[in-house]
C-alpha cells in the first residue's frame, strides 16, 4: 500500500520518517518532492569495469547562477538535497517528477527503492534522453519519494555499503 499525505504527515510528525531539510510544500497527495543537491559526480576514463576497483570520477559543484548543462545522452550522478530516513516497516521508492520527465530527463535511485533503515542523502542517476541539452540547478524539485508500508517489520534494516552517504556515491564493487 502506498501512503497518503495524511499518513506521510503523521510519520513525519512522529519523527519516524525524516526528510531534512523539510518544507510543507514538498508534501503531495501520495508523495514527497525531493530537490537536487549542488554536487554531481561524472565518471572519467575509457570504461567502467564492474566487480573491479571503483571507477575514476570527478566531482562537480553546480553553479547556482549558470547551472550544469546535461548534454543529450549524458549520464551523471547527483544527490538529493534532503537527507532521508526510512523507518522499519516501510520502504521508499523514487520516481522522476512529471515536469522533469517531460523535459526529457530520467531520474533513478539505485535499484529504485530505499530500504528500511536507510538514513542518508539519496544518490540519483540522471540521464538526458532529450535531443537538446537540459540545464540542472541546485534546489530543483527533481524526483518524488513514495512510501509503501511493508507486511511486517524487517528482521534487519539496511546497513549496506552506501549507508550514511553524504553526497553522490559512485559504483562500489562488492
Amino acid at each position: 500500500m502506498i501512503l497518503s499525505d495524511r499518513d506521510l504527515k503523521a510519520l513525519l510528525a512522529a519523527g519516524l520518517l525524516v526528510v531534512e531539510p523539510w518544507e510543507e510544500r514538498q508534501l503531495g497527495p501520495t508523495s514527497i518532492d525531493l530537490r537536487l543537491g549542488a554536487r554531481l559526480v561524472k565518471y572519467r576514463g575509457e570504461r567502467l569495469e564492474l566487480g573491479k576497483a571503483p571507477p575514476a570520477s570527478e566531482e562537480i559543484m553546480i553553479d547556482p547562477h549558470h547551472g550544469y548543462e546535461l548534454r543529450p545522452g549524458e549520464f551523471i550522478l547527483g544527490c538529493t538535497l534532503e537527507r532521508v530516513r526510512i523507518p522499519n516497516g516501510y520502504q521508499g521508492f523514487i520516481e522522476t517528477k512529471g515536469d522533469v520527465a517531460r523535459a526529457g530527463l530520467q531520474v533513478h535511485n539505485g535499484d529504485g527503492h530505499v530500504d528500511p533503515g536507510s538514513d542518508h542523502v539519496l544518490t540519483l542517476e540522471i540521464t538526458n534522453l532529450n535531443s537538446i541539452p537540459v540545464v540542472l540547478y541546485p534546489g530543483l524539485f527533481i524526483c518524488q519519494l513514495f512510501i509503501h508500508q511493508l507486511s511486517s517489520l524487517c528482521l534487519r534494516e539496511y546497513r549496506g555499503k552506501y549507508f550514511g552517504q553524504q553526497g553522490p556515491t559512485v559504483y562500489q564493487p562488492a
